[in-house]
């Protein structure tokens, strides 16, 4: 069963400048913004434990003895310093997915050996909500991983921004967990008769299904980056391919929490709730401003582009890692076609560049960019993108249900 839901009538009312802090979010006014200092190395250890409440009794790899790693936070231009220590007994290498690179930037750091230590220094180019973790699925899937805020400059938008880290975890009874910020349905806070923002992370193998129980909800971000027109979410529903993140300006009454759970063909899987604290007052109405807009193209010319394929299948799984789909100069676009001959849906990651859904015509794209992208089986998708950044990126296609890699190739762009 799932535990009873905190009303707001069981919560203080507090004063309006309410200020909370957490590994799963922060409150706090709206004009508290100073330049942060420099700061020194984030230390990253990687380690052996046990979360056996979640995890089962089997040992987990983690970062700094916690599920998940802790929240990185670094400012859109800024850069983010971190030090990564390997006490596992295999070496592994950390991959930033979805964070837009400047030109000659590695999208997957150098392999860290067992006893080593890494000094990395990541400068994202576009704020948003990302996520790191091991190259190595195995690694990945267990628990080496986190989430990546890229702070817009200025002040936040929201008085309330939460990371929703969503793991899934399948313990003795078989029966799947699916832990938020290393909690089951943890309880969050946001102002009431206002909005909060939550930055959803599918950190799991599988494709949510999520519905947000409570007033409008609207989409502000898809893989990081901003929606053009913030758009409500039909019944409170949004679907978050593995890898993906989508980020949600949640609107909160005066009474009631808000409900966050996935859908099943049988009962709902709660995640988490989000009640409402301070004082009442009128909630806001229609979408929320679009959050400020990222350097990417504005359109994508299709008539002159290169146009590859990637095989998606068992034949693929086995090849090099680093066979390459092409090489581009940079300025031209690229049409890439996804061609998954597997029973099962696979999600693919694109390294260096946001691409677009392609329609089936080619008469134009989906309005949103993703660098991670659904592919259904026995199926074809194919995206778009605009060459900038000169480097080799690598494109990695995951099984869906278990995360296996199921081919793995790179593309090139040159000056």
């Amino acid at each position: 069963m799932s535990p009873p839901i905190p009303s707001r009538r069981t919560v203080l009312l507090g004063a309006a400048a309410l200020s909370f802090t957490g590994t799963a979010g922060v409150i706090a006014p709206a004009f508290a913004q100073n330049p942060a200092p420099a700061a020194p190395p984030v230390p990253l250890a990687a380690a052996t434990g046990s979360r056996p409440e979640i995890a089962g009794q089997g040992r987990l790899a983690l970062f700094n003895g916690n599920l998940p790693g802790p929240v990185l936070r670094v400012k859109k231009g800024g850069a983010l310093a971190v030090s990564v220590q390997n006490a596992l007994a295999e070496s592994f290498s950390l991959t930033f997915q979805g964070v837009r690179l400047p030109a000659g930037a590695a999208a997957v750091d150098a392999p860290v050996a067992p006893g080593a230590t890494s000094l990395l220094t990541l400068t994202p180019r576009d704020a948003g909500t990302y996520w790191y973790h091991a190259a190595s699925p195995p690694l990945a899937r267990r628990a080496l991983a986190g989430a990546l805020v890229v702070e817009e400059a200025g002040a936040p938008a929201y008085a309330s921004d939460h990371v929703l880290f969503i793991q899934s975890f399948p313990p003795e009874s078989g029966v799947p967990i699916f832990p938020v910020n290393g909690a089951i349905t943890p309880t969050l806070q946001g102002p009431a008769s206002g909005r909060t923002r939550l930055r959803l992370v599918n950190a799991t193998p599988v494709v949510l299904r999520l519905r947000l129980r409570g007033p409008a909800c609207y989409a502000i971000a898809v893989d990081g980056q901003p929606v053009a027109d913030p758009f409500e979410l039909k019944d409170g529903r949004v679907q978050i391919t593995p890898g993906g993140r989508v980020d949600v300006a949640a609107t909160l009454d005066d009474a009631d929490a808000t409900i966050i759970e996935i859908e099943t063909t049988q009962e709902p899987i709660r995640l988490a709730v989000v009640t409402p604290v301070g004082p009442a007052g009128t909630a806001p109405a229609g979408p929320p401003a679009p959050l400020p807009a990222n350097d990417l193209p504005a359109e994508i010319p299709l008539k002159d582009a290169l146009r590859v394929e990637m095989a998606i299948g068992e034949k693929e799984a086995g090849k090099a890692a680093a066979a390459s789909l092409g090489t581009v100069k940079a300025g031209r676009s690229v049409v890439l076609t996804l061609a998954n001959s597997l029973d099962a849906p696979v999600s693919v990651h694109i390294s260096g560049h946001p691409v677009r859904l392609l329609d089936g015509l080619d008469d134009g794209w989906k309005p949103w960019w993703h660098d991670t992208v659904p592919v259904p089986a026995k199926a074809t998708v194919r995206v778009a993108f605009l060459a900038g950044a000169a480097g080799k990126w690598p494109v990695v296609a995951q099984r869906g249900g278990d995360g296996e890699i199921v081919a793995s190739r790179t593309y090139e762009v040159t000056a």
